[in-house]
């Protein structure tokens, strides 16, 4: 991939999918601004990288808070002058029943889901390198299939896929947008909701999971990243407005 020398800010850099693609961009030669709410996971992360010779900083940062965002944008203007890449993937998930969800869990999970990747589109943008930039927003087939008690997650990862689509008209010819929907990816993240279930629950649920996908087992974060990093380069240059399941098959059953 054309990455050599290009600039990219990563959210969620400190969870599953980001922490992952942050070392892949960096292995790719690009300088990373990674972003998360987690500073010990972030700073860990910081070390193991800077240790092996790549191009990585972190910044605590909650994606949700605008003051945060705009901070962040400051210093990544600062360091990098400009931008070539914006990959939103910061999120969090609610397995919950929509008539037990509360309204500040529907609202938690909307802020940081789907008004994260706003505010940070709406901060990077200015200073992101015309015709040649991309951003990559990780959305969820939880957002264009229903999934029991995933009502408020579900609504707000439709919101993140819908919202790549407006941005790559609104934002067209300067800057590509893109959305990848996951399935069930081996990530802390999926792996903490299946924590939060009771014990004699978990391997049953995990397996239901995994038998949804054609593959009949669940994705590797890897697996993701490796299209997230093909968004990001030039040879993805004529794919902007797409919505793009990397889900073994889960959506076409």
């Amino acid at each position: 991939m054309s990455l050599e020398g290009k600039t990219v800010v990563i959210t969620g850099a400190a969870g599953g999918m980001g922490r992952v693609a942050s070392r892949k961009f960096c292995e790719e030669g690009a300088s990373v601004l990674g972003a998360d709410r987690n500073e010990e996971g972030g700073r860990k992360l910081e070390k193991e990288l800077r240790a092996d010779g790549l191009d990585f900083e972190f910044r605590k940062t909650n994606v949700a808070v605008s003051k945060e965002v705009d901070a962040l944008a400051a210093h990544a203007k600062e360091k990098f002058s400009t931008l070539d890449v914006l990959v939103n993937a910061a999120g969090i998930i609610l397995g919950r029943h929509v008539l037990e969800t509360t309204e500040d869990e529907w609202d938690l999970l909307h802020d940081a889901n789907v008004k994260g990747a706003f505010l940070m589109t709406k901060a990077m943008v200015p200073f992101m390198r015309k015709g040649k930039a991309s951003i990559v927003n990780i959305s969820s087939v939880g957002g264009v299939i229903g999934i029991a008690n995933m009502s408020a997650y579900g609504a707000a990862k439709a919101g993140v896929a819908h919202f790549s689509k407006a941005c790559a008209v609104d934002l067209t010819p300067d800057i590509r947008v893109n959305a990848i929907l996951p399935g069930l990816i081996d990530t802390p993240m999926s792996r903490g909701f299946i924590e939060a279930l009771p014990e004699d629950q978990r391997e049953a649920v995990w397996q239901g999971f995994a038998g949804q996908h054609l593959l009949n087992r669940v994705g590797e974060p890897e697996e993701v990243v490796s299209l997230i990093v093909y968004l990001a380069s030039d040879e993805a240059s004529f794919i902007t407005g797409a919505a793009i399941t990397v889900d073994g098959g889960w959506t076409t059953q």
